[in-house]
């Protein structure tokens, strides 16, 4: 095997976020081990692996769709490997929370319009309506990870008084 770590994907893994993800970009070699059905050896796994990641609480037949799931989450955190270099730094979790809704033509479509705020032009209000769509998406759906983003200290006082808007 090469020089860096060995990486056996296992539902008795590490669980695999966004931040492992970036944590691993920094590895020059990462060598993916992939179990089928099964298992891998114990003995295998003592003597070469370095680090068992899982990609979530089920069980799939073989590692193989984990590692590809690992690889595309690693290499679209690489420079240039999207078209838009800030594409990736607006991605759900990069920073603790869920992405902001996104919208795309037609203004109107099936009823339903692009939020004003959108169309206007305004960045600093754009700006605003996304980190605010983002806290509420998070707050409803993954309460989880705004007690993360807290403990973490990624919440600001402006986020933390819309969250407070959210609670009653």
């Amino acid at each position: 095997m090469g020089s860096g770590p060995v990486c056996l994907l296992s539902p008795q893994g590490e669980p695999f976020t966004q931040k492992l993800a970036t944590d691993i970009l920094n590895y020059r070699q990462l060598t993916l081990i992939c179990g089928r059905y099964e298992a891998v050896d114990q003995r295998f796994i003592d003597g070469k692996v370095d680090l068992e990641i899982s990609i979530g609480d089920f069980v799939v037949s073989g590692g193989e769709l984990p590692a590809m799931i690992l690889m595309d989450a690693v290499i679209r955190l690489i420079p240039g490997a999207l078209g838009d270099e800030g594409s990736a730094l607006q991605d759900s979790f990069m920073n603790g929370l869920l992405d902001h809704p996104h919208f795309t033509r037609p203004e109107i479509y099936g009823n339903k319009s692009v939020p004003d705020v959108l169309l206007g032009g305004h960045h600093a209000k754009i700006a605003d309506w996304r980190r605010q769509k983002s806290l509420e998406l998070t707050f409803k759906r993954r309460p989880d990870l705004i007690v993360k983003a807290r403990a973490n200290g990624l919440l600001s006082p402006k986020d933390e008084a819309f969250l407070k808007t959210l609670e009653s």
